[in-house]
């Protein structure tokens, strides 16, 4: 299939151009996350502060040792179950050797003195329990909705912050979450098979997780949800047709992304082309997804022919739709 593209995003970053306000600011630490299965991870400790990270650890497939010379009655029965090792010799150097991260909970300056010269020689990540300056990285409070795993992070600057923010979106994002994640990862290869380009199941996977985050019906989404999605976006077995896709068209009253609409900034969110007004917000425009395109406007209403403007815009709207596209027109309600 042939699609007219749009331009590419103006807002995208330019060598020499920082793409974000003058206001923000770099990340102190890179949000990633780091792959672990099968990998050699240390934990110094055997107390309820190194029993902390290890009930995270345990839930991973990373080969998990304890260095410590006591370890806690918890820490014993991960070790009874064979989920974890434990070491109780005194720490060397080559005790971390092959390691991808160490996390040292022992609250021993000295011992952590050592950790750190070890761990820098070897270019082996390093978390210091609640010492930050000594951290390579830190662990962000988690919402888990498994295998959905959605982090939160103040840069270490205000953890009490960060687990507030984790506990307001617990109410909000639903539990159904981790079962609509693990029926995608088990039918991603079926959706593929049936749907051969990436709008197609671009469009499919937006309209089954919306519908299933919606929580209308009385029982819970399944496996055969696939099947029925399937049969209804590709009509009698045939190839791939892609829908047309929605236009909104939204004069913008709020400055801040916390004040929209919650129609208007889901549609931003599930948007794949952004019309804006040149004084859009930076915070709005921020809420489309990375893969977005963001198209400037200018400002219709200083525009010459204002109404030709916004029929033009509109005929671009029509033909990106008719492609399967969602598409998202900001405007503002007063003259600039």
């Amino acid at each position: 299939m042939t699609h007219y593209r749009a331009p590419q995003n103006s807002h995208a970053p330019q060598a020499g151009i920082h793409p974000l306000p003058d206001t923000a600011e770099n990340f102190a630490y890179f949000p990633a996350f780091i792959h672990v299965t099968g990998k050699k991870v240390l934990v110094l400790g055997g107390g309820e502060v190194a029993l902390g990270k290890l009930r995270l650890l345990a839930r991973s497939q990373a080969v998990i040792t304890v260095i410590a010379p006591e370890i806690c009655d918890e820490i014993a029965l991960m070790v009874n179950e064979g989920r974890i090792a434990w070491e109780s010799a005194p720490f060397v150097d080559t005790m971390i050797n092959g390691a991808v991260m160490v996390f040292d909970a022992t609250d021993d300056p000295y011992l952590t003195a050592r950790v750190q010269a070890a761990t820098k020689r070897r270019n082996i990540l390093l978390n210091v329990v609640d010492k930050t300056p000594h951290c390579d990285f830190i662990v962000p409070a988690i919402l888990d909705r498994a295998p959905v795993m959605i982090t939160i992070s103040t840069g270490a600057c205000a953890p009490a912050l960060a687990r507030i923010i984790r506990q307001r979106l617990e109410t909000v994002l639903p539990a159904s979450m981790s079962q609509l994640a693990r029926i995608a990862r088990d039918a991603r290869q079926k959706v593929a098979d049936h749907l051969h380009d990436n709008v197609s199941r671009q469009r499919f996977w937006t309209h089954f997780f919306q519908r299933g985050l919606q929580g209308s019906t009385n029982r819970p989404t399944g496996h055969e949800d696939i099947d029925d999605a399937l049969r209804h976006f590709v009509p009698d077995g045939s190839s791939a047709t892609v829908p047309s896709g929605q236009i909104m068209d939204a004069e913008i009253h709020a400055d801040t992304a916390f004040d929209l609409p919650h129609g208007i900034a889901r549609a931003i969110e599930t948007a794949d082309i952004v019309f804006h007004e040149d004084h859009i917000a930076e915070d709005i425009l921020t809420l489309a997804r990375r893969d977005a395109t963001l198209i400037p406007i200018g400002c219709i209403s200083l525009d010459e022919n204002p109404a030709n403007k916004r029929e033009s815009i509109h005929q671009q709207t029509k033909i990106f739709a008719r492609q399967g596209f969602n598409i998202v027109t900001l405007t503002q309600p007063i003259t600039h």
